[in-house]
């Protein structure tokens, strides 16, 4: 499998306009009154990246991933250059040599997202030469279907559903002070009730620190709250340990959305500061990278759940191929979203369970028609 042509394209897929960006959600932003009140106001490039790699005898591999332009240019401006003509016999290796070729300049978020770009579709590609499904590829799905949580804003919207939980995203951060966290703990009271006696869960998106962990926790023990999300920036190892220390098993730490390497990962598990890991394979350096990740965790007997599996067919896969009883995300965008559709159709969700998709990644026509008659590595990419 001889690489001919790697080509990016940023696309506006209506990221921006979502419940989940036009409302208040606490973020690391929130503390800034002008940017308290909606995630679009200040959110880093949202275009969704997609991703196109041919080989020499004509097959097609896709992806999609983050990033906007400044992943796109990272793919076609540095690492296609890498790539062209290349033989690939061991993705693991092309893996390598991107990361340590961008090691100059960064080891997470936008380049992690463009080599988990190039890696999804190279492994795309790979089922494709093999006449393949992606989870046969991996060993095959241990169930057809995997439970589902829920990621929502509109809870009442979800009561009659069989989720395996639900997961509220809250509006406010410490410095919206005590009537704040009352509201905090007020909306995760609605999710409960129409949980009942299910599991609800919370992200705080970075947005708290450990002493407002401590008092939201406190505050909320009647409401049984199965995990806190990403309460602190990843750099705040000394407020986790504190959460560890007088927390203890009381609260239920869920991390690594922002983990972008097996290293920050095993960062966490190291000191036992999450109870479990939740990367995002189109963030955290793709499919190679995350069945590390899945390989470390499992030594160590940590929980992973994948972010925003239920996008992502080849996260789907991964759950379906090499994790026990799987548990998958559903992020509700409304009743329609083109992010629903990125590579391939809406995943099938039933009963509080999602079917595991069988066919290689594909984008929409009017995607794909961007990259038609481009030379593989076009000086501009296109938004």
């Amino acid at each position: 499998m001889k690489i001919t042509s790697i080509q990016a394209r940023a696309v506006d897929m209506g990221f921006q306009a979502q419940k989940l960006q036009t409302t208040r959600v606490a973020s690391p932003m929130s503390r800034f009154p002008q940017f308290g009140e909606k995630r679009s106001s200040w959110m880093w490039p949202t275009k969704k990246v997609f991703v196109r790699i041919e080989s020499d005898d004509g097959q097609v591999g896709w992806s999609a991933t983050n990033g906007g332009e400044i992943v796109a240019m990272i793919i076609e401006q540095h690492l296609s250059r890498l790539l062209d003509g290349v033989e690939v016999t061991d993705i693991s290796e092309v893996w390598d040599q991107m990361f340590f070729s961008l090691l100059p300049c960064d080891r997470s978020g936008f380049p992690m997202m463009a080599i988990a770009g190039i890696d999804i579709a190279l492994w795309d590609l790979k089922a494709r030469t093999e006449g393949k499904s992606l989870v046969d590829l991996l060993g095959g799905a241990k169930t057809p279907d995997l439970a589902v949580y829920c990621t929502t804003p509109q809870p009442e919207a979800h009561g009659g559903a069989e989720w395996w939980g639900i997961k509220a995203a809250m509006p406010f951060e410490p410095s919206a002070g005590d009537q704040g966290l009352a509201e905090n703990v007020k909306y995760i009271a609605q999710f409960r009730d129409v949980a009942g006696k299910g599991r609800v869960m919370l992200d705080s998106f970075m947005a708290w620190d450990a002493e407002y962990t401590l008092r939201f926790a406190e505050a909320a023990r009647d409401l049984d709250v199965y995990w806190i999300e990403d309460p602190l920036p990843p750099y705040d190892l000394d407020g986790l340990r504190r959460i560890r220390a007088e927390a203890g098993s009381d609260i239920r730490l869920a991390l690594g959305n922002f983990c972008f390497t097996r290293w920050d990962c095993a960062e966490l598990m190291r000191e036992d500061l999450c109870d479990l890991l939740q990367p995002d394979v189109a963030w955290a350096g793709g499919i190679t990278e995350v069945l590390r990740i899945l390989d470390m965790a499992a030594e160590k007997s940590v929980p992973v759940i994948l972010h925003n599996t239920c996008e992502q067919p080849w996260a789907l896969a991964l759950a379906a191929a090499r994790q026990t009883d799987a548990v998958v995300e559903f992020v509700d965008r409304g009743e329609t979203s083109p992010l629903y559709e990125l590579t391939g159709p809406r995943a099938r969700i039933a009963g509080g369970r999602v079917a595991v998709p069988t066919a290689g990644n594909r984008p929409p026509e009017h995607i794909s028609a961007l990259f038609d008659g481009e030379s593989a590595r076009p000086s501009q990419s296109r938004s």
